[in-house]
């Protein structure tokens, strides 16, 4: 049975001082941990072996089973993901040109990274119903000063990479994807992972294959995995000799040993997260105000549920999030506010220097729900019928709500 004390009454919930629903933290992330009797054998290994880092036999072992998953001839590990994105877009952006472009709706981190490389980002609006880089705005977008496009795979949908494709191909720019959200789908025939010149994946702990932290990259492009392994590894070559610019980016034995333990349990995983995501889809579907995300052109994986709350419900998205956060459900609100939004912000205090409609108005829509293995069927049942009071007695609460200091 669920942690829970079932809200009843006004008085009983914690944004007004109650005790909350759970006890302990209901998250968004996936934190699996499907075999650690695994893990700790393959961590006893490389102790036994005294090979702990440099490209050791479990991440060789690693890059080796992921290539095979993803269809790819080459997979590169790194200590993180923003690594990988961050010496790819160094490496693949095209001479003299200083412009990234990626959609706006999307993690906030990855201006950073493209900073790190050396490039400045530029914002595209997103699809309304996948929320993925729009190929309107990108074709607007698009032009002399662009060094390489970053398209970004969502939970709900893949990117249209065909039409993405076809842009930068007829503009000569590189195409890189960051895939986090995406692994396991496919684009028609070919496996997320596969398209474009290289796709960035994360293994940290709230993503689908848990390494703790990690991330890698893929690639068919002999010359690129060479450079990037280089990049990782102090811009050595293979007769140890400095060759290029490099850094300390390399992943350790532990953390492939944990990503390993996990890898063959990934759709067991994904069942987990379909189940929970059916369980939210059958708890709220008498709350009217609320509905989810189009999934239809999801990877299927199901590691975020995003919750919609329509303009003409009885609270607010962010009145939402307060109510279920005092309850211990640790909602976020989704990619909000947009990147044009916060970054860059004009030195004049004014508006942002791009209008991007649709990512404004996706970014006031959505919860990311407590999602992953330390929730479970019985949690959402216990979310559902706290929704359900909100819903009977929405106005007194709302009215209680606007009355408390913020």
């Amino acid at each position: 049975m669920t942690e829970s004390n079932e809200a009843g009454s006004l008085a009983e919930l914690a944004v007004f001082g109650a005790a909350p629903l759970f006890s302990r933290a209901r998250t968004t992330g996936q934190l699996a941990n499907r075999d650690p009797d695994r893990f700790f054998a393959l961590a006893s290994g490389a102790f036994e072996r005294r090979w702990l880092t440099n490209q050791g036999p479990l991440v060789q072992e690693l890059e080796e089973r992921l290539c095979r998953f993803h269809g790819t001839a080459h997979c590169v590990t790194f200590a993180n993901a923003c690594f990988a994105l961050a010496l790819a877009l160094r490496t693949l952006a095209r001479p003299g040109a200083k412009r990234v472009l990626l959609p706006a709706l999307t993690f906030r981190g990855l201006p950073h990274l493209i900073r790190w490389a050396g490039l400045e980002p530029q914002y595209c609006d997103v699809d309304p119903v996948t929320h993925t880089l729009a190929p309107e705005s990108l074709a607007r977008h698009i032009g002399p000063d662009t060094a390489a496009v970053l398209a970004v795979d969502n939970v709900n949908a893949l990117c249209d990479i065909d039409a993405i494709e076809r842009l930068t191909g007829a503009a000569g720019v590189p195409l890189l994807m960051d895939c986090v959200y995406g692994i396991g789908g496919s684009y028609g025939r070919d496996r997320v992972g596969s398209r474009g010149r290289a796709s960035v994946f994360s293994l940290h702990a709230t993503k689908l294959i848990n390494g703790f932290e990690g991330g890698y990259l893929t690639t068919d492009d002999d010359a690129l995995a060479l450079d990037l392994r280089s990049q990782r590894n102090f811009g050595f070559g293979d007769d140890g000799v400095v060759r290029q610019l490099g850094l300390n980016g390399k992943l350790n034995e532990l953390h492939a040993a944990f990503a390993l333990s996990n890898l063959p349990h990934v759709q067991s995983i994904v069942d987990g997260n379909a189940e929970r995501f059916a369980a939210y889809r059958h708890g709220l579907a008498g709350i009217p105000w609320v509905s989810f995300a189009d999934y239809s052109r999801s990877p299927g994986t199901y590691s975020l549920v995003l919750l919609r709350v329509a303009p003409d419900a009885p609270y607010t998205r962010d009145a939402l999030i307060r109510i279920l956060r005092a309850e211990n459900a640790l909602v976020r609100p989704y990619y909000a506010p947009p990147l044009h939004r916060v970054d860059p912000v004009p030195a004049s205090g004014g508006a942002p220097a791009v209008e991007l409609p649709v990512s404004d108005r996706v970014s006031r829509e959505f919860i990311q729900m407590p999602v992953g293995d330390l929730v479970s069927v019985e949690d959402i049942g216990a979310i559902s019928r706290f929704f359900t009071t909100l819903d009977r007695r929405s106005g007194s609460i709302a009215g209680r709500l606007r009355e408390l200091p913020r």
